[in-house]
């Protein structure tokens, strides 16, 4: 089983990115092969709207990294995504990736995923895990409608000091239970 981490966060001492690597850390005991991808680190378009997938069976019109991303989505078994909370919401480096995960709507999207399990690590700084839950519970569905399996949606709070996790086991074993229930 191959399961890859995608840490959409920016900051070199990420929240996000420490319980990712927890995460995968936990799927590689069980066994999986694992992969983490930094999204801030590619140079990733915006969709420009232009249905260009449509016209060509899901194949996106920008030659850019997200290029990347798709390939890493399309192997994998078991996706987990870590993702900081900026103001209210996901960051726009996630925010990137959903947009362009616009062109799987144009193949046999369904068929392709409902094998592939999808999970999502977010971190906040806000100490309420429930405080902005309705609104990314919207983004996490996204990947249901395109037939992933759906697993943990984990909001790990408090964390606006960078690396504070590491002084928090629960959230730690939070993270390691994603990496294993993804499998």
């Amino acid at each position: 089983m191959k399961v890859v981490g995608i840490n959409t966060s920016p900051r070199e001492v990420s929240n996000c990115k420490i319980a990712l690597e927890k995460a995968l850390e936990a799927a590689e005991a069980e066994g999986a092969e694992t992969q983490l991808i930094d999204s801030n680190k590619l140079n990733i378009s915006a969709c420009q709207g232009d249905n260009y997938c449509k016209a060509h069976e899901g194949k996106c019109a920008i030659d850019d990294d997200m290029t990347q991303i798709y390939q890493a989505i399309e192997e994998a078994d078991g996706i987990i995504f870590s993702i900081p909370v900026y103001f209210f919401d996901i960051n726009a480096q996630m925010k990137l990736i959903i947009d362009r995960l616009y062109s799987y709507f144009q193949s046999s999207y369904m068929e392709k995923f409902a094998s592939k399990k999808v999970s999502f690590i977010l971190s906040q700084g806000t100490p309420d895990p429930e405080a902005f839950k309705a609104g990314l519970e919207i983004q996490f569905n996204a990947f249901k409608f395109l037939g992933f399996q759906t697993v943990d949606l984990v909001v790990l709070t408090d964390n606006n000091v960078p690396g504070a996790i590491n002084e928090k086991e629960d959230q730690l074993a939070q993270a390691a239970e994603v990496g294993k229930n993804i499998l």
